[in-house]
């Protein structure tokens, strides 16, 4: 069996374990971190920030962190050719490590219970390590970050995945982390600190499951998980419960050939070849149909998202008490994925879609991403009013996931997974293709191809 094989059935093995003696309940917990802190969460003006200052451009007085730009954007991509709107530019890569270790031979993962101050459900499951160089630089002056060394050149151990990957390119200028799964050995000691627990694959499903319980940042790292490929093993009938999941475990295991990559590849590259984006920094103050001033950066018709400023005090952080800008969008943030067994696989329904912060114009995306500011609304949209009110028969995934509340403010997601019955027909556009999970991951391992969107979903299958 190759090394890749073996790793996938690793991966698989600890999916299928829904329990651990190490962490017995994982919403317990996840509860009792959540009550043993103290968070609080205030919106306060801009103004008000210290250490922010609010010209043509918002940022930090330091240079480091973020900052909040003007963007003006055409494109023939969408319903709307041009429009103007803030961006956050945050030009560090990031680091998002999950640390594992085997536990009696399954495969258990270091999560830390992370408050975030925009999260609607302020404690979730995040990675072991979340931090830009500004946060373990220590420009905050706060304390070092936990196991950040087990990420670092020359100190990592085996490394399982390890991928540049986009962020919210609606939201985000060009921002990409560096998405890690780093694997120590099985009698290697590790210090499990006090908001800590290790989870196997399993625990974790079921908290995605849940809604809420864990954040984006873990998410898009455990999207570049693969559980299975061509020729490897098979776990018994019993262990997957059958039906959809054992169809996803399958559509995992259907990579296709090296044609299908290189034909994927191509048929990208077409799409960026076919759409034009013109994305150009301007000063806050340029944009159309925007006001900026000392409380907040909004649409005048009270649209899309806005622009606001919080204090924060947390016990369970680096530092116990900070201002900083976030941005709050609009309730209505709905991502998709339709699938259907087509040539006797399930196979899921991508685009490519061209989003104003992607590094490379385009990159794949769900079915259906409806982003309040991305869109006018539903109409606009071919496949939203007709599949988001699918029969409930047809429906294998519906939770709430947050965004990353390090930067947004209650930015919630409804995640939704449709199964079309195989006889049902439906006509798509030239920029929608339908793929394997096999083949989206492979594409996933390459980097710059799935967005975050797309990313958070396949996170939450299987």
């Amino acid at each position: 069996m190759t090394p890749e094989a073996c790793g996938a059935e690793d991966f698989l093995a600890s999916a299928m374990v829904p329990g651990s003696p190490l962490t017995p309940d994982a919403s317990a917990f996840l509860e009792e971190r959540h009550r043993s802190a103290t968070y609080e969460v205030e919106r306060v003006p801009l103004a008000a920030l210290p250490q922010w200052r609010l010209g043509e451009r918002l940022g930090h007085v330091s240079g480091r962190f973020f900052g909040v730009e003007g963007l003006s954007v055409r494109t023939d991509f969408g319903p709307v050719p041009q429009w103007c709107q803030p961006i956050i530019v945050q030009p560090e890569i990031g680091i998002l490590g999950i640390l594992a270790k085997r536990f009696d031979g399954v495969l258990h993962f270091l999560m830390q219970a992370k408050m975030e101050p925009g999260n609607s459900a302020f404690v979730q499951y995040a990675a072991t390590v979340q931090a830009t160089p500004s946060n373990y630089q220590r420009v905050h002056g706060g304390r070092s970050t936990p196991y950040l060394d087990y990420f670092m050149e020359g100190t990592r151990r085996r490394v399982l995945f390890d991928q540049l990957l986009s962020e919210h390119a609606s939201w985000y200028l060009f921002k990409r982390n560096r998405n890690m799964i780093v694997e120590v050995r099985e009698d290697e000691e590790v210090p499990v600190e006090e908001d800590f627990a290790w989870l196997t694959l399993g625990q974790l499903r079921d908290q995605l499951g849940l809604g809420n319980r864990v954040n984006m940042n873990a998410r898009t790292v455990l999207s570049g998980i693969s559980y299975g490929v061509p020729g490897s093993g098979r776990p018994s009938p019993e262990s997957l419960s059958g039906g959809f999941r054992s169809a996803v475990l399958e559509s995992h295991r259907t990579p296709g050939p090296a044609a299908d990559l290189s034909g994927v590849s191509t048929w990208l590259i077409d799409q960026k070849a076919r759409f034009s984006l013109d994305a150009r920094r301007i000063g806050l103050r340029e944009m159309d149909g925007w006001i900026c001033d000392d409380d907040s950066i909004r649409h005048r018709d009270g649209r899309h998202f806005e622009i606001i400023g919080v204090s924060v005090r947390a016990t369970s952080r680096e530092v116990g008490a900070w201002w900083q800008p976030m941005l709050e969008p609009c309730a209505g943030n709905v991502v998709a994925l339709i699938c259907q067994r087509r040539a006797g696989v399930l196979r899921f329904l991508a685009q490519a879609m061209v989003q104003p912060g992607l590094t490379d114009r385009l990159e794949l995306g769900p079915s259906i991403q409806f982003v309040p500011g991305a869109y006018r609304g539903p109409q606009d949209h071919p496949l939203l009013t007709e599949y988001l009110e699918a029969p409930e028969s047809w429906i294998r995934l519906r939770t709430v996931q947050s965004e990353d509340g390090g930067r947004f403010s209650r930015a919630d997601t409804l995640h939704v997974v449709i199964q079309l019955p195989e006889d049902h027909e439906i006509e798509v556009p030239g920029n929608y293709r339908w793929m394997t999970l096999g083949l989206l991951n492979r594409m996933n391992r390459l980097g710059y191809h799935l967005n975050v969107e797309v990313r958070s979903l396949a996170a939450c299958l299987l």
